[in-house]
């Protein structure tokens, strides 16, 4: 089941984005098939969703906890998993307790399974910080710097100085 956001997030995904692997178009196209939440309806507790952090195991006996995000949030190393990936876009949308089974490009099937919803911003009513009301004041003056005298940064005084010799 995925929130209106996250269908969202997948549609455009598959009108503007080059898929890596037939297997994977495959993938968003089951995800995109799956059942929505209507915009208006609270989310279900232990929903994967975009930002979630979880805990999952995989079928080559991985187990890790990470936060499902969108390609430009990803660091490389970091801890995050985007749903940019297999595992990303298999995880997204389930629920907990719940395996999800897909092919790979590699001709293998595998799984993943959703152990447990660690945090959600959703869920905690966190949302991303607005942008201030009004924006701090910035004048620029034409030659407002023009009159005033600079000291040197050569420490003996004005003048070229003793240059590379007095090194």
């Amino acid at each position: 089941m995925l929130t209106a956001r996250d269908g969202y997030v997948l549609d455009r995904m598959l009108r503007d984005w080059q898929p890596p692997a037939e297997e994977w178009l495959t993938l968003l196209k089951r995800k995109l098939s799956a059942g929505r939440l209507p915009m208006d309806a609270p989310v279900p507790a232990g929903l994967a969703t975009i930002d979630a952090r979880i805990t999952f195991r995989c079928a080559s006996g991985l187990a890790d906890s990470r936060t499902l995000c969108l390609p430009r949030d990803h660091v490389p190393g970091g801890a995050f998993l985007p749903i940019t990936t297999f595992y990303g876009l298999a995880l997204l949308g389930l629920r907990e307790g719940e395996t999800f089974h897909f092919d790979r490009p590699e001709g293998r099937r595998d799984w993943v399974l959703l152990e447990k919803v660690l945090y959600r911003p959703v869920a905690t009513g966190v949302a991303r910080p607005e942008p201030p009301v009004a924006w701090p004041t910035f004048r620029l003056i034409a030659g407002g710097l023009a009159d005033r005298a600079f000291a040197a940064a050569n420490e003996n005084g004005p003048g070229p100085g003793p240059g590379p010799s007095a090194a």
